[in-house]
């Protein structure tokens, strides 16, 4: 085989892995259009605008991950699907900080986005895609150059633990998901560096899933003041593990928090369980968890099935 031959057969196979990619997360990725309040902030006054960013949907339930500088001061937001459907969209929660908020908007059964493992490696294949200057749906690719960057930048909060590409990211871009050449997740595109060719940051998944689980915790508390004090998020059970356990559903809800002191702590139950049951019903996701939690009362019993360790357990809590 000849060297050209060799170079055209590299080139196929990076093209298939990018257009691959691309096609399977391309459904969950939204536009997002801002208007924005004007007023003081700080030191200094902001005017009233509109912005754009982007985003992708994480839970079939309408729940949109996309960074907070994009919906930072909105006052209406507007989430404009693949499909070309629109929809006005609430804010579930934000944190600042690591430049993270959750979206939702109020229709059901969408597509979804595979999060994927938080093991990452330098030179490993990274893929953008969003609405940069409002080019809808654009994708770029590159590499992993580095991980672990911290960025702080004149008049911009400090930023840790960033993964760093040379995937080409502009002006609308911010939100998006930065995925693998399996379309999985590997965190949400954040910032360009000004000034400089060829360098990118995103917020990792593990800060990613941080905060979706400040977020669904938060909104897990009834009126009534009845919770099990967790949260968390949807996931997919291993194919090979729903095999020897006999299970018939393929998704459930991986605990990433436990409140101190919670009937879920007092329960023993850990990080990274991952519940498929309560009081012998599905649970697929926090919304499942929530709805059940609200048929109690304070000091009831409720039976909660989950997988630890590759088995799967049983534990009553006493809410």
């Amino acid at each position: 085989m000849s060297i050209y031959e060799q170079d055209s057969q590299a080139l196929d196979a990076y093209s298939h892995a990018v257009t691959t990619a691309a096609e399977r997360v391309g459904p969950a990725v939204v536009r997002i259009d801002i208007e924005r309040e004007g007023g003081r902030y700080g030191r200094y006054f902001a005017p009233a605008g509109a912005g754009l960013g982007s985003g992708f949907i994480f839970s079939s339930d309408g729940q949109i991950l996309t960074n907070a500088h994009v919906v930072e001061r909105a006052r209406h937001i507007l989430v404009t699907l693949a499909d070309g459907r629109k929809f006005d969209a609430g804010l579930l929660g934000s944190d600042p900080e690591v430049d993270v908020a959750v979206l939702r908007i109020g229709v059901d059964h969408l597509p979804v986005v595979e999060l994927g493992r938080a093991t990452l490696r330098v030179g490993q294949l990274a893929i953008a895609v969003g609405n940069p200057y409002g080019l809808n749906w654009t994708v770029t690719a590159g590499v992993i150059s580095a991980l672990g960057r911290t960025l702080d930048l004149p008049g911009t909060r400090k930023m840790t633990n960033l993964i760093q590409t040379d995937t080409p990211i502009n002006p609308g871009n911010s939100g998006g998901p930065l995925v693998d050449s399996r379309g999985r997740v590997m965190g949400i595109t954040t910032a360009m560096m000004p000034m400089a060719q060829g360098l990118g940051f995103s917020v990792p998944l593990d800060t990613v899933k941080t905060v979706l689980a400040r977020v669904a915790q938060k909104r897990e508390a009834t009126p009534a003041g009845v919770s099990l004090g967790v949260g968390g998020m949807r996931i997919h059970v291993e194919e090979g593990l729903r095999k020897t356990l006999n299970l018939s559903q393929s998704v459930g809800m991986q605990v990433l928090e436990i409140r101190p002191g919670s009937p879920a702590e007092r329960a023993e139950l850990k990080r990274m369980d991952v519940i498929v049951a309560a009081d012998e019903e599905s649970v697929t996701e926090p919304r499942d968890l929530q709805q059940l939690v609200r048929r109690h009362l304070a000091g009831e019993k409720m039976t909660v099935s989950f997988l630890r360790g590759g088995k799967l357990r049983k534990v009553t809590v006493v809410l």
